[in-house]
């Protein structure tokens, strides 16, 4: 038998009878096979019969089956500014076998294209296993992409209004058309009026990298304060009644604004489609727990920036609006932090954060269990001329607040009501601050 060098050695064993009676339990052998060492080895099986002892002798061959392990010196691909200047830094070779068996190494250099020679490095060990390695020689690149914008360097569309990025037309020297490799950085919110920038960035195949920017203008459509009502919902998401209150809103083309605590890779999907179907998302802060969050204007801080950075970095929005935990009156703050919503409204603004209470209560977040009639009839009793800021929760398990939005929206509808998500023209409503 032969075995590869290294390899563990799997002996197909014998068959031994004696009068067509199995006697294999009377077999013991010999072996002196080591497959970390090139050779012939012997495994020879013995039976002791009544007058003799039978053996039967394997040979097992372990032979060099490893090629060499060629490693280059120098760089890959190497870049040259003329090809006649290339000086071959040469590789190394090593073999388990044979040792260094770098001076047994040939090269030859082929050129593959009109900017790129290849040089294939070969060797053989003494059992005859080859090995080859291939250095890519270039000629140096120092000329960067073109990249041209289609369409207009600067645009403007009205708020709502779908935004189709004609894209850019990217070509290179060596690589031809490379439109299809260019990456996209930015955000065009539609449904926030503001200065949007778009950033398109080529690279060839040498690292060249070359850029150009398209700015958005997105124009605010008015909206009337009197009779509209901005749907909020805080607390979510949550993956059994966020996408239910979605659906509804969907059904009846009604943006709202949903304050969000931290999400997961479960509800990650449900804050992408809100932002897709053109709701606003507002920060509610990474943590809930007033102890934690109201314990300096430091840490609140901190909670709202980590929930905003993630939010940005996992789907490319970027809030402009928050919600305290406990709306901006609240008095549990003080029970951590002396004075600190004062502090707070403050500083948020200073940072330019828009925070946004409520002057419409659903009820929907009072202990125990509320029905939908109780909801709807809360709403509906607090709404007035002007702007209607609700205040709803879509935390998990708040089914009846699910089962509420379509009434309260059918009211709304038919009480001459318009429904808006809250923007950067919208009119904040603020509590007074009581801490």
């Amino acid at each position: 038998m032969t075995t590869a060098q290294g390899e563990p050695y799997v002996d197909e064993g014998v068959t031994a009878t004696q009068k067509k009676e199995d006697i294999l339990d009377s077999v013991y052998e010999e072996d002196d096979v080591d497959t970390e060492q090139v050779g012939t080895y012997e495994v020879i099986y013995y039976v002791e019969g009544p007058r003799r002892t039978v053996s039967v002798t394997r040979k097992v061959e372990v032979t060099d089956q490893t090629a060499p392990e060629i490693t280059l010196n120098g760089d890959d691909p190497t870049i040259v500014d003329n090809i006649d200047d290339y000086a071959d830094p040469g590789a190394t070779a090593i073999d388990n076998c044979d040792g260094d068996i770098s001076a047994d190494i040939t090269s030859d250099i082929e050129q593959s294209d009109e900017y790129t020679w290849l040089e294939t490095y070969s060797v053989s060990d003494q059992a005859g296993n080859e090995a080859t390695a291939v250095r890519t020689i270039q000629l140096r690149d120092d000329v960067l992409p073109e990249i041209t914008l289609n369409g207009e360097e600067y645009m403007t569309l009205e708020q709502n209004t779908e935004f189709d990025d004609p894209g850019v037309t990217a070509t290179d020297n060596r690589d031809g058309d490379i439109s299809d490799s260019v990456k996209v950085d930015g955000f065009v919110d539609i449904y926030r009026s503001g200065t949007y920038e778009i950033t398109y960035t080529a690279t060839d195949s040498s690292g060249n990298e070359a850029s150009v920017t398209r700015t958005v203008e997105v124009e605010s459509n008015p909206v009337s304060e009197d009779h509209t009502i901005y749907l909020t919902f805080d607390d979510g998401p949550s993956s059994d009644i966020t996408p239910q209150i979605l659906d509804t809103l969907k059904a009846n083309d009604v943006k709202a604004t949903f304050f969000i605590c931290d999400f997961n890779e479960t509800t990650l999907p449900i804050v992408q489609r809100a932002i897709d179907e053109g709701h606003t998302i507002g920060i509610h802060g990474y943590s809930h727990e007033y102890s934690e969050i109201y314990a300096s204007p430091e840490v609140f801080m901190d909670n709202i920036h980590t929930l905003s950075d993630k939010l940005k970095d996992e789907t490319g929005y970027e809030a402009f609006c928050i919600r305290f935990p406990g709306g901006s009156s609240n008095t549990v703050s003080r029970n951590y932090c002396e004075g600190i919503m004062s502090t707070l409204v403050q500083e948020v603004t200073d940072e330019g954060w828009a925070y946004y209470d409520w002057n419409v209560s659903s009820g929907d977040a009072e202990g125990g269990s509320i029905s939908v009639e109780e909801i709807v009839n809360n709403v509906e009793s607090e709404l007035g001329d002007g702007e209607n800021v609700v205040l709803m929760h879509d935390y998990g398990g708040k089914q009846t607040t699910a089962d509420s939005v379509q009434a309260i929206i059918d009211y709304g509808k038919e009480n001459g009501y318009s429904f808006y998500p809250i923007t950067r023209e919208t009119t904040p409503i603020h509590h007074e601050v009581n801490n």
